[in-house]
């Protein structure tokens, strides 16, 4: 891969951990009139329109899609988009916020190791240095230097479900392999995302657990803010940022990709304070500088190939 194309990726890369670092404050600006379910079929609804009106200009043979792959992308869609999600909310009612942020970070931690041990990656103690740099960056952002708020007990069932989280995350990204090694990263994700605005459609409109009143009779109640943030989440995160992501793990790996996540908090936490006047502490620069310390130590000096894929 060219240089400049290898800076392109580096910079699409950054910018889509930047959107996804602020999605959180758009959830919160935005959901209060809907399930967290309902509000996720909203953004995967309005990303589905983008990226069918793309598709139709795109040419037939380039945009078809094998009946075959049907079902693994579904599966694809339900890992990264509907389920991971639904996990997520769901176990946010049972843990705190600080438990599920840590360990949703164990996800590139899964992917280093199954990369390594399945995909013939390179894990030299460079790499090691920089994931364990991230983690800790990642700990001081969180818990703010009070490292005891993070604990188990009354939580457990909650941190069970992140962990399940971590793990859906990093079965999205390295199940990444089999599918691009089809398909355009864009077609892929287009029709990843479609598949995840179908599977939301029965737990958004029929009453259960996660939603208890049907979207339908939720419709007269939805203020502008939650149709702009859903609007701004699928054009950022899902067009953009999935597209970026899936185009990332194509050419330098699921590995080397999934350390990038780990600049989500910093951008929250920046986010988080220039709008909701949250707190940002010195534990916050510090756990900033040693993300992007630890990204660095991944990425750098590292020669970008196309990851091989079965």
């Amino acid at each position: 891969m060219a240089t400049t194309g290898k800076k392109r990726l580096y910079i699409l890369l950054t910018l889509t951990v930047i959107f996804w670092g602020t999605s959180f404050a758009a959830v919160k600006t935005g959901m209060g009139d809907l399930a967290p379910v309902q509000f996720l079929f909203l953004r995967t609804f309005f990303a589905s329109i983008i990226f069918a009106g793309v598709l139709l200009n795109v040419d037939e043979k380039k945009r078809k899609i094998e009946k075959k792959d049907l079902p693994y992308i579904t599966y694809l869609g339900f890992m990264g988009m509907a389920g991971y999600f639904a996990v997520q909310y769901t176990a946010l009612k049972f843990t705190t916020t600080v438990n599920a942020s840590l360990l949703v970070g164990i996800a590139p931690i899964i992917i280093a190791i199954y990369s390594k041990f399945f995909l013939n990656e390179d894990l030299n103690f460079r790499r090691m240095i920089g994931i364990l740099l991230c983690f800790m960056g990642i700990c001081m952002i969180i818990t703010k230097g009070n490292f005891s708020s993070f604990s188990f007990g009354k939580t457990l069932f909650g941190d069970i479900l992140m962990i399940i989280n971590a793990v859906m995350l990093a079965a999205f990204s390295l199940g990444a392999k089999k599918i691009l090694n089809k398909y355009d990263p864009f077609i892929a994700v287009a029709y990843i995302n479609m598949a995840a605005c179908i599977l939301l459609i029965p737990v958004s409109f029929i009453p259960n657990f996660l939603s208890p009143v049907s979207l339908l009779h939720s419709f007269s109640k939805i203020h502008v803010k939650t149709v702009l943030s859903a609007l701004y989440l699928a054009v950022t995160c899902t067009v953009l940022g999935y597209y970026a992501w899936y185009n990332a793990i194509k050419e330098i790996g699921p590995s080397r990709t999934s350390v990038f996540n780990y600049i989500n908090p910093l951008v929250a936490a920046i986010v988080s304070f220039l709008f909701f006047q949250e707190d940002m502490s010195i534990f916050t620069i510090l756990g900033g500088m040693s993300i992007v310390g630890g990204v660095s130590l991944n990425n750098m000096n590292q020669p970008v190939r196309q990851c091989e894929l079965d």
